[in-house]
Order: C-alpha cells, then structure tokens, then sequence
C-alpha cells in the first residue's frame, strides 16, 4: 500500500507540507526522497508548496513584519544566525535603533546548536502559516505573500 494515499485525498497535501515544514531538515530530506521514489511527481508538487525562511525573506518586507513579530526577539535572533546580512536587515527594518541592536548583541553572543538553529527557524515558518491561516496573509502559487486588507 502507498505511503501517499492518505495524502492524496482533500486536505491532505496541506497535511503533509504541514508535516514536512515541521521536521529538522534530515528528516525532511529523508522524508522528500522516499515521496520521490514513490511518485515523482507529487513529490516535486509538495517540494514546491514548501515554506522555507529563505522563501519567507523573499517577501515584501512589511509582509515579513508581520510574521517577525509574532516570533519573539530570541526565537528571532537565533533564526537569523548563519542567515545572509541582508535577512536581517528586512527582518529588522521596522525595529527603532535600540531594539536593532539588542538584536545584533543578541546574535553576537547567543551560541545556539545548529538544532536549536534549524528549530528556530521552524518556528518562523509556523508563524508564517499562522499568519496565513488567519486570513491576514496570501501565499500564491509564485510563493509571493502579501497581507490581505
């Protein structure tokens, strides 16, 4: 019996892209390969539907803010560790001067794990969904997001 076919039926997709967003990215890419193997093609669907930071900072910074200040300073600070500059320059750009640099020393002297790391990063993730399933945010099909009026 296939392993997809609870996920095939309505809703499930969702599920599924749920399940994968919340796992460690091993697990996740051992999870993504056995889809492939099963049926390519869907597998290439839910690797398309997946919201990853690196999608998330490609959003309209405002959008971002949105989604930054559900996270937490820490959570925050931790998510961006390894990040390109520019990420947190977006994330922080509607943050007084104080408070951006309260990040930056946070950064600088917070030494989290690379699980502690990838687990911030989740969280950023699941209050992007969050967002979204509140109906204060639109993902489309391009993995553009914009705030809904």
């Amino acid at each position: 019996m296939s392993m997809l076919v609870r996920f095939r039926r309505p809703g499930g997709v969702q599920q599924l892209v749920s399940l994968l967003e919340s796992c460690l990215s091993k697990k996740r890419e051992t999870l993504l390969k056995t889809i492939c193997q099963e049926d390519e093609v869907f597998g290439e669907m839910i690797k398309s539907k997946l919201l990853t930071v690196e999608k998330i900072f490609t959003w309209d910074p405002l959008v971002i803010s949105e989604v930054t200040t559900l996270v937490g300073e820490r959570n925050l600070a931790i998510s961006l560790i390894g990040l390109p500059k520019e990420f947190f320059d977006i994330a922080t750009h509607t943050l007084n001067v104080i408070k951006k640099r309260d990040m930056k020393n946070l950064i600088e002297t917070l030494k989290p794990t690379s699980v502690e790391i990838e687990t911030a990063q989740i969280k950023l993730v699941e209050k992007a969904r969050q967002v979204q399933k509140q109906g204060n945010l639109k993902i489309d099909d391009d993995d553009d997001a914009f705030e809904v009026a």
